[in-house]
């Protein structure tokens, strides 16, 4: 070996060396870094009772089942609500009939529930989307938020008592389809078809109209307020206004349908048009009794019942057995340097007593309107701006718990109370004639009366011609049908055992549970009392 090669060897001696130390004839195809692992979407549900308002951020419970208890004739409902752990675009959900083990089916309703905008950013779920039973629908989940849909029954008189079953599915395009039952158990008792307590409640034909975009005097604008009455028909609630003259033929139906408690005469100025509407009313017991005028409200000034007595006047020289009611939220004031009661001031000339509900709280209030009601009178009342929603009373605001709502109903049966007047159910001028958009529909009243004078919303916003029903709406009909209960029970139970009844949910007005459990318990064992009483 020559020197020079000697060379080149060392060299390479001390390079395989340096390579051995520092690693470098390691693998020459290192592993590649392991993909970040996607993880699998959760998806969670739970049912709610009826009273309950799923907030979008809140917990909504952990109940996996379900059982609506319904009498015949009735409606009723629970909620189901779905969470995802992140964003869904395209989540199918499908809800089957009703089904008994004989395949005995119940008129069924889905709807998915809609956040309308409160308080600042705040939100509330209060309008119902209807969805069609039986098919898919495709909703998009918001990781981490509550998404509410509301499901209901409505049985008639011939529907078969027992349990009946429907399947909830949901399709999130994961590795399982979550699915659940719901069950409907029905009594073997029916409510009637007219109700036992009155209602009266405002719904706008203007309002109606500029919502759908149409005039009102126009065909298209009367056939919508007329689906919008009878939508209040079947949810037992009579609007002030029917979708026919009185004097027409037509109006004879309206006026014959017995889930029609009630309905407004026009206060005409031409004397001769008070008398036409008298002879038409007069000419049949039933209209006659459920016939008012409603020409003045909420007078509490000496110049209000100088008004007010002119038309009382008026009134008792044309129409002799005329019906009036007058809403009144004050009871006592001065005039002329005298203490005057509204209870008195209307006595002979109002005959629908009619005081915003927190009067029965005033010291002798109650007493003399009982004595009215023992003489003759009917004995109604109402809510609206006021009591306000911090007054501790129950209302129909929406930001407030859905058991308020329907608690109205039982104390009005604890107050001895047969009616029930609401100022308007379509009041949307405040949000430029789209409810949807916020719920604050009388902003000049208070800060917080969310809803008030709004209990439906227009379908337009979906494309259809009938209105939308909401939370609130559904409430009060399921108030209405626990008077009846109430009713039922006092017949066939006593007054007393109402009475005990009402008193493990409310002791007076203000106070109350506001536990949606114990609501359901009450009234599920007053419905089985009532059932055992039947039979």
């Amino acid at each position: 070996m020559s020197f020079f090669q000697k060379i080149i060897a060392f060299f390479q001696a001390i390079w395989l060396f340096i390579v051995g130390l520092f690693g470098g004839a390691s693998t020459p195809n290192p592993p590649k870094p392991t993909d970040p692992v996607t993880p699998a979407v959760v998806i969670s549900y739970a049912f709610s009772d009826a009273t309950v308002k799923i907030q979008q951020d809140k917990d909504a419970g952990a109940a996996k089942s379900y059982t609506m208890f319904t009498a015949k004739n009735e409606s009723e409902y629970c909620q189901v609500s779905f969470k995802a752990s992140e964003n869904i675009n395209g989540a199918k959900v499908t809800l089957t009939e009703f089904k008994n083990a004989n395949g005995d089916r119940i008129d069924t309703v889905f709807c998915e529930g809609y956040f309308v905008k409160t308080k600042g950013s705040n939100v509330c779920p209060d309008a119902l989307i209807p969805v069609s039973v039986g098919q898919p629908y495709t909703f998009q989940m918001t990781a981490q938020k509550n998404h509410p849909f509301f499901i209901g029954i409505k049985t008639s008189k011939n529907t078969v008592p027992g349990d009946y079953t429907a399947k909830l599915t949901l399709d999130y395009g994961g590795t399982e389809t979550l699915q659940a039952e719901v069950t409907a158990h029905v009594w073997n008792f029916t409510l009637p078809d007219a109700p036992s307590m009155d209602t009266a409640m405002g719904l706008g034909r203007g309002n109606i109209a500029k919502a759908h975009h149409v005039a009102a005097d126009s065909d298209k604008g009367k056939a919508l307020y007329a689906a919008y009455y009878e939508f209040l028909l079947e949810h037992k609630i009579s609007a002030f206004e029917m979708p026919v003259d009185i004097l027409s033929d037509e109006a004879d139906a309206y006026m014959s349908d017995p889930r029609c408690t009630s309905f407004g005469v026009p206060y005409a100025e031409d004397d001769d048009a008070l008398r036409s509407y008298a002879a038409k009313v007069e000419s049949n017991p039933v209209w006659s009794e459920k016939s008012f005028f409603y020409p003045v409200d909420e007078p509490a000034s000496k110049e209000a019942y100088e008004e007010y007595d002119r038309v009382c006047a008026r009134l008792a020289s044309v129409y002799p057995d005329y019906n009036m009611v007058t809403p009144f939220y004050v009871n006592t004031g001065e005039i002329d340097g005298e203490i005057k009661h509204a209870i008195d001031l209307q006595d002979g000339k109002s005959n629908i007593m009619c005081p915003e509900t927190p009067l029965f709280d005033e010291a002798g209030f109650a007493a003399r309107a009982y004595e009215r009601q023992a003489n003759g009178d009917k004995l109604w009342w109402y809510v609206c701006a006021g009591p306000g929603p911090n007054s501790g009373y129950c209302n129909l605001f929406t930001q407030q718990e859905g058991i308020r709502h329907r608690l109205l109903f039982w104390q009005q049966k604890q107050m001895k109370v047969t009616g029930f007047l609401y100022w308007s159910t379509t009041y949307w001028n405040e949000v430029g004639g789209d409810p949807w958009s916020s719920a604050r529909t009388t902003p000049w009243t208070n800060a917080d009366t969310f809803g008030d004078g709004s209990l439906l919303y227009d379908g337009y916003h979906l494309g259809l011609d009938t209105p939308v029903s909401s939370l609130r709406l559904e409430a009060v009909t399921n108030g209405i049908e626990d008077y009846e209960y109430l009713t039922l029970a006092e017949q066939l139970l006593g007054k007393d055992y109402v009475d005990q009844t009402i008193a493990r949910l409310s002791t007076d007005l203000k106070h109350y549970t506001l536990s949606d459990a114990l609501f359901a318990q009450v009234r599920t064992e007053l419905g089985n009392a009532i059932e055992a009483a039947t039979n």
